[in-house]
């Protein structure tokens, strides 16, 4: 077949254009440019939240978080351990604001220790919430003064002597420092006692000690007055019941009170009892200690007074040493000194009354054995009948006993008033000088006895008789504060 010529001219030109054409290039695909993954700075105290780790690692914690969680609610601290550690490792600090983590290890250890007798282990347990302890305190800032009053009553009362009494202190003096008026019940006690052994060894000063005892008296006193229902306003007035004694026992201690306060408290005793030796020594032992003045006219007065009618001018050798001893603070040396001249020297009844009661009182409030001192004031009592002053005195041992037959609070260390209230008014009963005294420390510690509801969760009944053990041994009769 013939080709039209002018057909293959106009392909060569096709073919020539397409020759003489630039090429078409590929299209190249750029990659997108690849985003810098920036790693974010982690707390160096390792108060570490949710939003501090990646995405996947954060549900991870935050899952764990909330089935450890359902378990504590349960109390069963040994399978939530597992994931409570895997959060307190990553994410202690949870969202910034709850600090449950820390509150929860506390509360796992804490049943750990209860539950093995293995003291290597509870060692472990104690460092390791000591450890919680002090993380707690850096990632709540805010919450300081909680954790430092927990972790003080908890070695105070539980984990004894793995802190010193110094260290004890100072975090529940900075505790009810910090929260004022909005201090927890559970601080004061420990405080108070702790300020009284630390000050009574030295340890502290006695401006520490009047400083820290006039907070607690003030913290204690607004809550007494400020509380709002029942529960709490009778927490605080077992509180107030500690205290109250407390304070009374550092008039013993050189140099806690002034002149002033003795005089405000105890000198129109005096006045209404001009003749009373045994009122008159003890006031003029407390003015001297306070360091009052002898050109103060009051102290001037009771120093004649006490010189001129109640020391005898020719009085023994023995007993002039037991005076002696008494005066430079030698107090076990005064008591034997004193009942050498009550089993060899005395010459009648009333003075061996007198000074075997005088050995009560030392027991009482410079030696701190309260049965010793019940015993040398019930064989005072057998020297001279219808006496009240011992019974005011062993009143107020029994009264003083709420640290000793209890916890410091509650209805084992509020039953001591019972037996208490019962010696003082057995005491105006039989001897009707002391009415106005005994009757004063009635009202002051009616208010301390257990409430009605206390009665009656025991199963106790107004008007029933209830033996308080512990060192008292006496049986009384059930009735509810007033």
């Amino acid at each position: 077949m013939t080709r039209n010529p002018f057909s293959l001219i106009i392909l060569i030109g096709i073919f020539f254009i397409a020759a003489c054409s630039p090429k078409v290039q590929d299209t190249v695909v750029t990659p997108p440019v690849k985003e810098e993954v920036v790693v974010k700075e982690l707390d160096p105290n390792g108060c570490i939240q949710f939003n501090d780790l990646g995405i996947e690692k954060a549900d991870q914690v935050s899952d764990d978080y909330n089935l450890y969680r359902d378990r504590i609610k349960e109390k069963d601290f040994k399978a939530a351990y597992p994931m409570w550690k895997n959060v307190y490792e990553n994410a202690p600090s949870t969202n910034g604001r709850i600090d449950y983590v820390f509150r929860d290890g506390l509360k796992i250890y804490s049943d750990f220790y209860d539950k093995t007798s293995d003291t290597q282990l509870q060692n472990k347990y104690v460092d390791t919430m000591m450890m919680i302890y002090e993380k707690a305190v850096i990632c709540f800032p805010n919450k300081k003064s909680y954790y430092m009053s927990k972790q003080g009553k908890e070695f105070f009362y539980t984990y004894k002597d793995r802190l010193s009494d110094e260290e004890i202190y100072k975090m529940l003096k900075e505790a009810a420092e910090i929260d004022g008026n909005e201090s927890r019940v559970s601080t004061i006690i420990p405080l108070s006692s702790l300020n009284y052994r630390l000050f009574s060894s030295g340890k502290i000063t006695v401006d520490d000690a009047r400083k820290s005892m006039e907070n607690i008296n003030s913290i204690v006193e607004y809550n007494s007055k400020n509380c709002k229902d029942s529960k709490t306003c009778n927490a605080w007035t077992q509180v107030e019941q500690y205290t109250v004694e407390l304070s009374d026992r550092y008039e013993n201690k050189k140099g806690f009170y002034d002149c002033n306060y003795f005089m405000d408290k105890y000198y129109a005793d005096y006045e209404a009892q001009p003749e009373n030796c045994e009122l008159i020594e003890d006031l003029y032992r407390k003015l001297r200690k306070a360091g009052c003045a002898k050109e103060e006219p009051r102290m001037a007065a009771l120093v004649t007074q006490f010189k001129g009618k109640c020391i005898e001018p020719s009085a023994p050798t023995t007993l002039k040493l037991a005076r002696e001893a008494l005066e430079r603070e030698e107090y076990s040396k005064a008591v034997s000194l004193f009942e050498k001249y009550v089993n060899e020297e005395a010459p009648d009844n009333e003075r061996k009354a007198r000074y075997t009661f005088t050995i009560a009182k030392i027991y009482y409030a410079h030696l701190n054995k309260f049965s010793k001192s019940r015993e040398y004031a019930r064989k005072a009592m057998q020297y001279k009948s219808n006496w009240g002053s011992p019974l005011i005195l062993i009143g107020k041992l029994y009264a003083s006993s709420g640290p000793l037959c209890g916890p410091g609070t509650g209805f084992d260390s509020q039953v001591v008033t019972w037996p208490a209230i019962d010696k003082w008014n057995e005491a105006k009963r039989v001897d009707p000088s002391v009415a106005s005294e005994a009757n004063k420390l009635i009202r002051r510690y009616e208010k301390f006895m257990p409430s009605k509801a206390d009665i009656f969760q025991r199963s106790l009944k107004t008007g029933g008789t209830f033996k308080v053990k512990c060192w008292i041994q006496e049986s009384t009769k059930i009735r509810p504060a007033k």
